[in-house]
């Protein structure tokens, strides 16, 4: 089944192109890595992607709707979430109001003011389940600010996850994060639904070669290759921009 088509997709700020003819489908259940060096546009194709910028030219598709001028919002509702490379947490509340959040944010109740506590039930034990799952259950008391980085982490992925996605979309995850935490970071993310589809962008290579079965090449905004971890180690254009080297 595929969950997303990008079809000549292109952006540009005034006279400076940043992607160029990006094209490519992610089908559902598919771990897939996005990476390039910096300055390659990475993260500004997860902000068209996810509606936080609009696109100059071409087309996405979400589950085959045509989401290429839809808002973050409508996306969300569609099936679609993401965490951000810096972190976006609210820091003055605990992690369980946090996640209470994420959670009754993309639910169609969201606008209901006044409502039983007892209607929250359900919500406060899928908080629960969901800060059970990366081991924080026992800090839920406590305040963001008070969590150490690796930790805010992965709370950040539970709150991108808590609308069930069926396409996740990562930017740098595991940045900062020691082996121990990237490690359990891998556990969580594939222990996620089978169709969740999961597009992640990320610089460590490692990781992304135990995360992930298909790897996508950005360099200045083009996709120049797309295939396995095997074939993408073996591209002598990918080898070139790592090594440094002239692309022939």
């Amino acid at each position: 089944m595929e969950v997303m088509k990008v079809k000549s997709l292109a952006k540009s700020f005034g006279g400076l192109s940043v992607l160029t003819d990006v094209s490519f489908e992610l089908k559902a259940g598919e771990k897939v890595a996005l990476i390039g060096p910096n300055g390659a546009g990475k993260t500004t194709l997860i902000n068209v992607l996810n509606g936080l910028l609009s696109p100059s030219k071409g087309t996405i598709h979400l589950l085959g709707k045509n989401v290429t001028k839809r808002p973050p919002y409508d996306r969300v509702g569609l099936g679609l979430a993401r965490s951000f490379q810096v972190s976006s947490l609210f820091p003055g509340l605990s992690l369980f109001e946090n996640v209470l959040m994420a959670l009754t944010g993309v639910q169609k109740t969201r606008y209901r003011m006044l409502r039983s506590f007892v209607s929250f039930r359900d919500n406060n034990q899928r908080v629960r389940e969901l800060l059970k799952s990366i081991d924080l259950l026992d800090k839920q008391d406590l305040l963001v600010n008070e969590l150490s980085h690796g930790e805010k982490r992965r709370l950040e992925i539970v709150l991108s996850i808590s609308s069930r996605p069926k396409l996740l979309l990562l930017d740098e995850p595991n940045a900062g994060l020691d082996g121990a935490e990237t490690a359990g970071l891998i556990n969580f993310i594939e222990d996620l639904p089978e169709d969740t589809t999961t597009l992640v962008v990320a610089h460590d290579i490692d990781f992304i070669y135990r995360l992930c079965s298909r790897v996508l090449v950005l360099y200045y905004g083009k996709i120049i290759a797309d295939g396995s971890c095997e074939e993408i180690q073996a591209d002598q254009k990918v080898r070139s921009i790592y090594l440094g080297t002239e692309i022939k």
